[in-house]
């Protein structure tokens, strides 16, 4: 079982209750294992160093959506409706959950991994939660790569999209360093994390 405490503020953060329990059950249940165990970059030479190493992919996307929180608090982004900023943070926790392949790890599969993260969610909220997501959610999760994305058409191109990027794009970067996700991480795995 995955532990889905280390996502619980991100998650609550959604106020839409459908996406929020499809979030939530799409992380309990659907994403492949080795997103709670691998590092957020399989070289080391794209993430920063608290991204890195057992757990990093999860510190990764937890400060994916501290950054997104910030930027939604600018008046680029602060205007949308309250249903878009829910996309933004659905896609921060989603994005990266099929890095590696989804039914076993392939790096190969890295080049695929937004569309593929884009696809199982959506195919997982179809199949078990009853609806179908927005495309405005599924093109944020798609187009998070920005200009690094392998299809033209997979490139951030609205707000939503930006959002996401941006935030993806700065917790990426080497310099930084999020203490706090490392501590918070740390209490977890040693209370009670599976592995």
């Amino acid at each position: 079982m995955r532990n889905i405490k280390l996502f619980e503020r991100e998650i609550n953060l959604i106020i839409d209750e459908d996406l929020r329990m499809a979030v939530k059950s799409y992380m309990e249940e659907a994403v492949p294992d080795y997103f709670w165990t691998d590092g957020a970059s399989s070289s080391g030479k794209y993430h920063p160093q608290f991204a890195q190493g057992m757990g990093g992919l999860v510190r990764h996307t937890k400060a994916v959506v501290m950054f997104a929180e910030e930027l939604l608090r600018m008046s680029s982004y602060a205007y949308m409706k309250d249903e878009y900023k829910d996309y933004v943070i659905a896609a921060c926790i989603v994005h990266d959950t099929a890095k590696y392949g989804w039914v076993e790890f392939d790096k190969k599969e890295y080049k695929n991994h937004a569309a593929n993260a884009a696809n199982a969610f959506a195919d997982w909220c179809s199949l078990f939660c009853g609806f179908e997501p927005s495309e405005f959610l599924l093109n944020a999760i798609r187009s998070h790569m920005g200009q690094w994305s392998t299809e033209k058409e997979d490139r951030p191109f609205t707000n939503i999209d930006r959002c996401v990027h941006m935030a993806d794009y700065m917790a990426s970067r080497s310099f930084i360093d999020i203490p706090s996700i490392s501590v918070e991480y740390e209490a977890v795995a040693e209370s009670d994390l599976p592995f």
